[in-house]
Protein backbone atom coordinates (compact mmCIF):
# COMPACT_ATOMS: atom_id res chain seq x y z
CA UNK A 1 0.00 0.00 0.00
CA UNK A 2 2.88 2.38 0.78
CA UNK A 3 4.36 1.80 -2.69
CA UNK A 4 0.99 2.63 -4.23
CA UNK A 5 0.58 5.76 -2.13
CA UNK A 6 4.09 6.90 -3.04
CA UNK A 7 3.31 6.30 -6.74
CA UNK A 8 6.21 3.85 -7.07
CA UNK A 9 4.00 0.88 -7.94
CA UNK A 10 0.33 1.81 -8.25
CA UNK A 11 -1.40 -1.63 -8.13
CA UNK A 12 -1.92 -3.06 -4.66
CA UNK A 13 -2.16 -6.66 -5.93
CA UNK A 14 -1.01 -6.90 -9.56
CA UNK A 15 2.74 -7.28 -10.10
CA UNK A 16 2.93 -5.22 -13.32
CA UNK A 17 1.85 -1.62 -13.94
CA UNK A 18 1.65 0.10 -17.33
CA UNK A 19 0.57 -0.72 -20.87
CA UNK A 20 1.97 -0.93 -24.38
CA UNK A 21 -0.13 2.09 -25.33
CA UNK A 22 1.73 4.11 -22.68
CA UNK A 23 5.12 3.04 -24.02
CA UNK A 24 5.63 0.00 -21.81
CA UNK A 25 5.60 -0.97 -18.16
CA UNK A 26 6.02 1.65 -15.45
CA UNK A 27 6.87 -0.69 -12.59
CA UNK A 28 6.90 -4.31 -11.46
CA UNK A 29 6.90 -6.05 -8.09
CA UNK A 30 9.02 -9.09 -7.26
CA UNK A 31 7.14 -10.92 -4.52
CA UNK A 32 7.67 -14.64 -5.09
CA UNK A 33 4.47 -15.27 -7.02
CA UNK A 34 6.07 -17.61 -9.56
CA UNK A 35 8.58 -20.42 -9.10
CA UNK A 36 10.19 -19.47 -12.44
CA UNK A 37 11.58 -16.14 -11.17
CA UNK A 38 15.38 -16.05 -10.72
CA UNK A 39 16.67 -13.07 -8.74
CA UNK A 40 20.38 -12.27 -8.87
CA UNK A 41 19.99 -8.71 -7.67
CA UNK A 42 21.39 -6.57 -10.45
CA UNK A 43 19.92 -8.89 -13.07
CA UNK A 44 16.88 -11.14 -12.81
CA UNK A 45 14.28 -13.02 -14.83
CA UNK A 46 10.65 -12.19 -14.27
CA UNK A 47 7.55 -14.25 -15.06
CA UNK A 48 4.62 -12.56 -16.77
CA UNK A 49 0.96 -12.38 -15.80
CA UNK A 50 -2.02 -14.58 -16.60
CA UNK A 51 -2.66 -18.28 -16.97
CA UNK A 52 -4.34 -18.56 -13.56
CA UNK A 53 -8.00 -18.63 -12.59
CA UNK A 54 -8.29 -16.03 -9.84
CA UNK A 55 -12.10 -16.08 -9.65
CA UNK A 56 -12.33 -19.16 -7.47
CA UNK A 57 -14.42 -22.27 -8.15
CA UNK A 58 -18.17 -22.99 -8.19
CA UNK A 59 -17.75 -24.38 -4.67
CA UNK A 60 -15.60 -21.49 -3.50
CA UNK A 61 -16.58 -18.31 -5.35
CA UNK A 62 -14.19 -15.54 -4.37
CA UNK A 63 -11.41 -13.45 -5.82
CA UNK A 64 -8.03 -15.02 -5.13
CA UNK A 65 -4.63 -13.34 -5.01
CA UNK A 66 -2.98 -16.44 -6.44
CA UNK A 67 -3.90 -19.84 -7.86
CA UNK A 68 -2.22 -22.76 -9.67
CA UNK A 69 -1.28 -22.28 -13.33
CA UNK A 70 -4.14 -23.67 -15.40
CA UNK A 71 -3.30 -22.53 -18.96
CA UNK A 72 -0.57 -20.95 -21.07
CA UNK A 73 0.30 -17.31 -20.66
CA UNK A 74 0.25 -15.01 -23.69
CA UNK A 75 1.91 -11.81 -24.87
CA UNK A 76 -1.59 -10.63 -25.72
CA UNK A 77 -2.19 -10.15 -21.99
CA UNK A 78 -2.18 -6.40 -21.34
CA UNK A 79 0.63 -6.54 -18.76
CA UNK A 80 2.84 -8.96 -20.68
CA UNK A 81 2.38 -6.80 -23.75
CA UNK A 82 3.49 -3.80 -21.67
CA UNK A 83 6.77 -5.47 -20.66
CA UNK A 84 7.31 -6.70 -24.21
CA UNK A 85 6.90 -3.10 -25.38
CA UNK A 86 9.53 -2.04 -22.82
CA UNK A 87 12.08 -4.20 -24.66
CA UNK A 88 11.45 -2.05 -27.72
CA UNK A 89 11.32 1.37 -26.05
CA UNK A 90 14.02 0.62 -23.43
CA UNK A 91 12.27 2.92 -21.00
CA UNK A 92 13.45 2.24 -17.41
CA UNK A 93 11.08 0.25 -15.20
CA UNK A 94 10.80 0.77 -11.44
CA UNK A 95 11.38 -2.44 -9.46
CA UNK A 96 9.97 -3.23 -6.03
CA UNK A 97 10.99 -6.29 -4.00
CA UNK A 98 8.71 -7.86 -1.39
CA UNK A 99 9.46 -9.88 1.73
CA UNK A 100 7.89 -13.06 0.28
CA UNK A 101 10.46 -13.20 -2.52
CA UNK A 102 12.77 -16.22 -2.13
CA UNK A 103 16.01 -14.28 -2.53
CA UNK A 104 18.77 -12.85 -0.39
CA UNK A 105 17.91 -9.51 -2.00
CA UNK A 106 14.39 -9.55 -0.53
CA UNK A 107 13.69 -7.21 2.40
CA UNK A 108 13.13 -8.81 5.81
CA UNK A 109 9.68 -7.25 5.93
CA UNK A 110 7.37 -5.16 3.79
CA UNK A 111 8.32 -3.89 0.34
CA UNK A 112 11.34 -1.92 -0.87
CA UNK A 113 12.01 0.16 -3.97
CA UNK A 114 15.21 -1.15 -5.58
CA UNK A 115 15.77 1.24 -8.47
CA UNK A 116 15.44 1.35 -12.24
CA UNK A 117 15.93 -1.58 -14.61
CA UNK A 118 15.88 -2.08 -18.38
CA UNK A 119 13.86 -4.95 -19.87
CA UNK A 120 16.49 -6.53 -22.11
CA UNK A 121 14.61 -9.53 -23.51
CA UNK A 122 11.19 -11.20 -23.70
CA UNK A 123 10.46 -14.81 -24.61
CA UNK A 124 8.10 -17.74 -24.04
CA UNK A 125 9.03 -21.06 -22.46
CA UNK A 126 7.55 -24.01 -20.57
CA UNK A 127 7.23 -23.04 -16.93
CA UNK A 128 8.11 -24.98 -13.79
CA UNK A 129 4.43 -25.34 -12.91
CA UNK A 130 3.15 -28.95 -12.48
CA UNK A 131 0.95 -28.68 -15.58
CA UNK A 132 3.85 -27.72 -17.84
CA UNK A 133 2.04 -24.62 -19.10
CA UNK A 134 4.00 -21.98 -21.01
CA UNK A 135 4.90 -18.67 -19.36
CA UNK A 136 6.14 -15.31 -20.62
CA UNK A 137 9.64 -14.55 -19.35
CA UNK A 138 11.52 -11.26 -19.16
CA UNK A 139 15.19 -10.50 -18.47
CA UNK A 140 15.90 -7.25 -16.62
CA UNK A 141 19.20 -5.49 -15.92
CA UNK A 142 19.71 -2.69 -13.38
CA UNK A 143 20.89 0.70 -14.60
CA UNK A 144 24.30 1.84 -13.37
CA UNK A 145 24.91 4.74 -10.99
CA UNK A 146 22.37 3.67 -8.35
CA UNK A 147 22.91 2.81 -4.66
CA UNK A 148 23.85 -0.84 -3.96
CA UNK A 149 21.00 -3.25 -3.28
CA UNK A 150 20.80 -4.25 0.40
CA UNK A 151 21.43 -7.93 1.12
CA UNK A 152 19.48 -9.84 3.73
CA UNK A 153 22.28 -11.51 5.71
CA UNK A 154 19.74 -13.69 7.52
CA UNK A 155 18.57 -15.24 4.25
CA UNK A 156 18.91 -19.03 4.34
CA UNK A 157 18.87 -20.25 0.75
CA UNK A 158 19.53 -23.77 -0.49
CA UNK A 159 21.76 -22.68 -3.33
CA UNK A 160 25.21 -24.25 -2.99
CA UNK A 161 26.95 -21.19 -4.38
CA UNK A 162 25.30 -18.92 -1.83
CA UNK A 163 26.22 -21.36 0.97
CA UNK A 164 29.82 -21.30 -0.19
CA UNK A 165 29.86 -17.50 -0.16
CA UNK A 166 28.43 -17.44 3.36
CA UNK A 167 31.02 -19.96 4.53
CA UNK A 168 33.83 -17.83 3.17
CA UNK A 169 32.48 -14.83 5.03
CA UNK A 170 31.84 -12.89 1.82
CA UNK A 171 28.43 -11.55 2.79
CA UNK A 172 28.71 -8.33 0.77
CA UNK A 173 28.79 -8.09 -2.99
CA UNK A 174 30.45 -5.50 -5.15
CA UNK A 175 27.92 -4.16 -7.66
CA UNK A 176 30.71 -2.56 -9.68
CA UNK A 177 32.30 -5.96 -10.31
CA UNK A 178 28.95 -7.29 -11.55
CA UNK A 179 28.58 -4.34 -13.89
CA UNK A 180 32.14 -4.87 -15.17
CA UNK A 181 31.37 -8.55 -15.76
CA UNK A 182 28.22 -7.70 -17.74
CA UNK A 183 30.16 -5.13 -19.78
CA UNK A 184 32.88 -7.71 -20.44
CA UNK A 185 30.27 -10.14 -21.75
CA UNK A 186 28.83 -7.46 -24.03
CA UNK A 187 32.31 -6.54 -25.35
CA UNK A 188 33.19 -10.18 -25.95
CA UNK A 189 29.95 -10.62 -27.89
CA UNK A 190 30.70 -7.56 -30.01
CA UNK A 191 34.27 -8.72 -30.66
CA UNK A 192 32.99 -12.15 -31.64
CA UNK A 193 30.61 -10.63 -34.16
CA UNK A 194 33.33 -8.31 -35.52
CA UNK A 195 35.69 -11.27 -35.85
CA UNK A 196 33.12 -13.24 -37.83
CA UNK A 197 32.52 -10.25 -40.13
CA UNK A 198 36.27 -9.84 -40.75
CA UNK A 199 36.61 -13.56 -41.50
CA UNK A 200 33.79 -13.33 -44.04
CA UNK A 201 35.48 -10.32 -45.70
CA UNK A 202 38.78 -12.21 -45.95
CA UNK A 203 37.02 -15.20 -47.55
CA UNK A 204 35.42 -12.91 -50.13
CA UNK A 205 38.77 -11.27 -50.94
CA UNK A 206 40.45 -14.68 -51.29
CA UNK A 207 37.71 -15.82 -53.67
CA UNK A 208 38.18 -12.69 -55.77
CA UNK A 209 41.95 -13.20 -55.97
CA UNK A 210 41.55 -16.85 -56.93
CA UNK A 211 39.04 -15.88 -59.62
CA UNK A 212 41.50 -13.35 -61.12
CA UNK A 213 44.33 -15.90 -61.15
Amino acid sequence: MDCSTAAIHAPTVCGIAGSARDGGAFSIALSGGYEDDIDQGYVFTYTGAGGRDLKGTPQNRKNLRTAPQSKDQSFEHIYNKALEKSVETRKPVRVVRGFKLQSKYAPKEGYRYDGLYIVEKAWMETGLNPGGFKVCKFALCRLEGQPPIPINKDWKGDDEEEDAEDASGDAEEDPESEVEEKESVKKSTRKGKEGKEEAKKDEVEDDKENAVV
